[in-house]
Formats: structure tokens, sequence, C-alpha cells
């Protein structure tokens, strides 16, 4: 990235709330989380500031040194810094300034009078860092400011806080659903505030020497207390900045922004309840990070080149609409959250052919070119789950150009055709998006002379065999439908491919068990501890094993008295003639 894009700044506190500085927290920002409540890294982010501050601030090998903080992206919209990652840091500085300001503002009328011109004076140096002045002085305002979002002004929350105002009233009338949050702010300036107490203070007092020790505190605080500041052009370079930081609060995602968009953009148009729209989504569907970029690759046919979130705001600002575009973009999201559910989970497709060749699908890798097919394929057709020939088809082609690639050596995978017909589906072009991923005559006899042949990889056996398990569950009915585990599964070699000694193999054609122990009838699924028990044993040891699966596959086996090689012959006929018929290679 160039350096144009971006500036680093190191900064003090002093220097990070100088005067008229105005930081603000976007909507899209999840709402402050960090605690003081408990003793893990997850909930006790304010014990852990407190403590590493004060131990910094009092070891004499640190007398000349600062202590660094981390840092914040930021970018400046509108005469305000936009922090797009920092707040939580940024925030609790202000609740520890605040509560260094409360900490005096509560023991002055208890100190000596001696004492009454430094805490003057310190609460007035705390004011500074905290508060813009404004117009004649009258109104101060806080430099940080919290966006309203989701129906809630947690601005207000803490404004009240940074002024001292007492738990009880500052939390009196705020929705449950809300208070959690609205409790951090609060507890956290508390929790500085008693810490300060038990260290400044003796048997309630603040005596001279505590005064002096709390004056060297604050200076540290202000003045050896260290941020790098990133501040960036656009908010494109600064969340790309910030999606490769890691930093000891909670990172927001790309579901941060899209549920803040969402809300946001509702209220902006006068939705009652914008944060509704948001939890129906989420209620109704399976809402990802990974959604936003299958959300805009199945609709745009290309692959995104920034980030999910930028795309969408792209996106969201292409749609062709006179007003109220958040209502074309929900609706369209609405759609493809349904379709991208029905590939997360096809157990929501209720046509059974349909939904084992999802599960086959989801199998072969590269699922982000295949959701975004997917997608696409039941948005043209208004997919509802039930039966459709032409989306079996569809997924048939599907299914045999990347068996293709993954089958055929030294055949590269390509997304090309895949992008292509995706193009083609929304433009309503079904014929020349089934074009887009169809093998020709040549690539299907190909592939079909490898499924017949032998197959010494045992991921590739592994995945076709997996394949004749999903045709079985499309034809075989039964009360419980069977699910298969396919990375707990391992590829069983029905007849071994080093047989024991005196084992019935042996007893086989020398030439006739090479040829079979490489080819799909002799192979089947086991876990892989029942493939460690069965090994290279004679058929009658191996059958017990057999039985104690569910699979079908398997289980058909434990029933036999014994395997010959016309079974095998014929085993390996069904196997293969199921599959390619299936992918329709015949």
């Amino acid at each position: 990235m160039a350096n144009e894009l971006f500036h680093p700044e190191h900064s003090s506190v002093n220097t990070l709330f100088t005067e008229g500085e105005k930081y603000t927290i976007p909507t899209y920002q999840r709402p402050y989380s960090w605690e003081s409540i408990g003793k893990s890294d997850r909930n006790n982010q304010i014990n852990n500031m407190w403590k590493d501050f004060y131990d910094f601030h009092i070891n004499p090998d640190n007398m000349d040194k600062e202590y660094f903080f981390g840092s914040i992206v930021v970018f400046k919209k509108v005469g305000l810094v936009q922090v797009v990652d920092g707040q939580q840091r940024l925030t609790s500085l202000m609740l520890l300034l605040a509560s260094m300001k409360c900490f005096l503002f509560n023991i002055k009328d208890n100190s000596s009078a001696d004492l009454s011109t430094f805490i003057d004076g310190a609460i007035q140096t705390f004011d500074s860092l905290l508060f813009n002045k404004d117009g004649l002085d009258l109104v101060p305002t806080l430099k940080l400011k919290i966006e309203r979002a989701s129906g809630f002004d947690f601005d207000n929350i803490l404004n009240q806080t940074i002024q001292c105002k007492e738990k009880d009233s500052v939390l009196s009338l705020i929705d449950d659903k809300y208070i959690d949050i609205a409790t951090r702010y609060i507890d956290n300036r508390d929790y500085f505030l008693e810490q300060l107490s038990i260290t400044f203070l003796d048997d309630g007092i603040l005596t001279l020497d505590k005064a002096k020790e709390f004056n060297e505190f604050a200076k540290f605080i202000r003045t050896k207390v260290s941020i790098v500041i990133i501040n960036t052009l656009n908010f494109e370079t600064a969340y790309n900045i910030f999606e490769v930081m890691n930093n000891r609060g909670l990172p927001l995602t790309a579901k941060d922004l899209f549920r803040n968009l969402i809300i946001n953009e509702f209220d902006i148009i006068g939705e009652n309840d914008p944060e509704k729209k948001w939890n129906y989504l989420e209620d109704s569907y399976i809402v990802t990070n990974d959604f936003l970029g299958r959300f805009v690759e199945s609709r745009n046919g290309i692959q995104i080149q920034k980030s999910f979130f930028s795309e969408l705001q792209n996106y969201f600002k292409n749609i062709e609409s006179i007003d109220k575009e958040i209502i074309v973009l929900y609706d369209e999201i609405n759609i493809d959250l349904k379709y991208y559910t029905m590939f997360v989970n096809p157990n929501n497709i209720s046509n059974v052919e349909i939904r084992n060749k999802i599960r086959f699908i989801k199998l072969l890798s590269h699922d982000r070119y295949s959701v975004n097919l997917i997608i696409s394929l039941f948005r043209h057709f208004d997919y509802d789950g039930k039966s459709n020939n032409e989306i079996l088809q569809f997924l048939s082609l599907y299914e045999k150009i990347r068996l293709h690639t993954l089958l055929i050596p030294n055949k590269r995978f390509s997304s090309s055709p895949i992008y292509s017909s995706i193009r083609y589906l929304n433009n309503n072009d079904l014929e020349k998006a089934n074009k887009s991923i169809s093998l020709s005559s040549s690539e299907k006899k190909q592939l079909k002379t490898v499924i017949n042949g032998q197959i010494k990889d045992n991921w590739n056996a592994k995945l076709l065999i997996s394949k004749y398990l999903f045709i079985q569950y499309a034809t075989v009915s039964d009360v419980v439908e069977q699910t298969l585990d396919f990375n707990k599964a391992t590829l069983e070699h029905i007849c071994p491919q080093k047989p024991a000694k005196e084992s019935n193999w042996l007893s086989f054609d020398s030439k006739f068990r090479k040829d079979i122990t490489y080819k799909l009838g002799n192979f089947t699924l086991l876990t892989h501890n029942m493939n460690a028990k069965a090994k290279n044993y004679d058929f009658s040891r191996k059958k017990n094993e057999y039985d104690k699966t569910i699979l079908h596959i398997t289980k058909e086996l434990s029933v036999l008295t014994s395997i010959t090689e016309e079974y095998l012959e014929k085993r390996q006929t069904t196997i293969t003639d199921t599959i390619c018929k299936d992918l329709k290679l015949n």
C-alpha cells in the first residue's frame, strides 16, 4: 500500500485529545465491549489495562520509557475523525481520564485547603482532555461521539458517565436489551475509580504525599502512554488496514458492518424499528461474513478485488432506484440468504435428489465458486426446495466439470466457466449458462474411462464412493435419513492391497486381484478406527467390523457369507454404471 494512502503518527494522550479533536464512532461499529468483571482475557480488559499502566509507571527501569497502548485506524470525514479500528482503546482511555477527574471531584470536600488549588487545576486539566470548548465556553462537547444506531443513544450514556453521574441515575429507564452495554461504561469507570481510591488515598483522605504520587501517575498517563494513529484518506483504505491488524479488542467483522448498514439505512428512511429488519435476517437464515462476498460475486458474476464490505457498499451505491435503495438491497439480500442457507445446510432442501447433489458438491472444494453459482441458479428459478428437473440437469453438468478437473491428471481448476455461467443465469439465459459449464464429448468419455478404471488416489476414490452413497440415499427410502461425515470416513479396500497370509483373498487370480484392488467395486467406507481394525484380514473377520457401521454401502457386505471375484466384478459394474448414469455420461 502506497505511503500517500495512509500516514501513521505517534501520539501521546495529550496530543490524542488536543483541543478541537472530534472523534466519532460510526454506526457500523459494534457496541463498546471491554469489561472489568472477570479473570479471562475476554472479560477483564479494563483490569489488565489498569495493571499494565500502573505496573509500568512504578517500575524504576521505565523512568524514561513510553508505554505503547496500540494503534487506532481513522479517516477524516466532514470535519470528524471517524474511528474504523480502535474504539475500545479510545473509549477506555476516556473512561480512565474521567475516573481520575471524578476521583478528584469526589474527594475535594474532604481534602485540606492546601490541596484545593491542585485539585481544581487537575480537574480542569482532565476536562480539557475530555471536552472541546464550544462557542462562548458555555457548552463543552465531549471529544468522542458515538453515532446513534440500533435505536439507542449510547453517546448520551457515555456523556453522563464522563460527567461523574451515579450508576442508578444513568441506567434508569433503559430498555433491558441495551442495559448490559450501557452498564459497561459505568462499571469500567467505577473500576478505575476503585483502583485510584485504593492506590492514592490514606483512610479515605488524599494526603500531600499521595497527591504527589497521583500527579506523577497523571503525568505518566498524559505524556508517556502512547498511541499510533494511522490516518487514511478514505474508508476503503482504513478498512483494508483494519482487516490485517490484531488488537486486544473484539475485531469488527464484515458482518458487523453489514448489520449496521442495514440498520442505519432503514433508520434514514424512517423505518419504525430498523433493528427488527436485521433480526429477521439472523433469525431466518445463516448470516456469515462469507455471505457478503458470495452475495456480491453472485450478483455481479465477477470475483471481487477489495474487501467484501467495500464491494457491498459499491453494489449498494449502484442500485438504480429513485429512492429507498435499501429496500431493494434488503429484498435481494433476503432472496440470496435463503439460497446461501440452502447450500450451507442442505437439509432445508425438500427434494432429496437436489439435496444430495448439493451435499456432494460441497465435498468438491472451492466452495466459494460453488456457492456463487448455486445462489445464481436457485435465484434464476426462484427455487422453493422442491423437485426441478432443469436444476438437476444443471447440477449434473457442474458435477461433471468439477470431477473432470479433479480426476484428470494435470487438469487445473479454473473459475472462468463458473463466472461465465453466473452471468448468463443473471441474464436469464439458461441455455448459455449450461453450455458454459458443459464438457465436450471427448471430455465426457475421458471422465467415464477414469471412473471405470483404477483410482489409486484415496481422496478421489473416497469422493466417488461418497457420490455413489449420495445416489443411494436419493433412491433408497428409510425411516431415518443417513448422513455421511466425509472427514471422519476412510477408504476401505475390501480385497486388501496386501492380503494377509492364508487369507481368502489369496485364492483370487493374481491378475484379477491386481486389477480390482484399486477399482470402485473394491472400495467402501469405514470410520478410521474400524478401518484400522479391518486391516488386511480374511473376509470372515472383516465382516464383523462392517456390521458395526450404519452406512448401507458397508452394512450390506456384512450379511454375505463370502466374497467372490464375480461379486466384486458385479459390484464394480453397479457402482460405476450408477455414477455414470447420474452424471449422464452413459
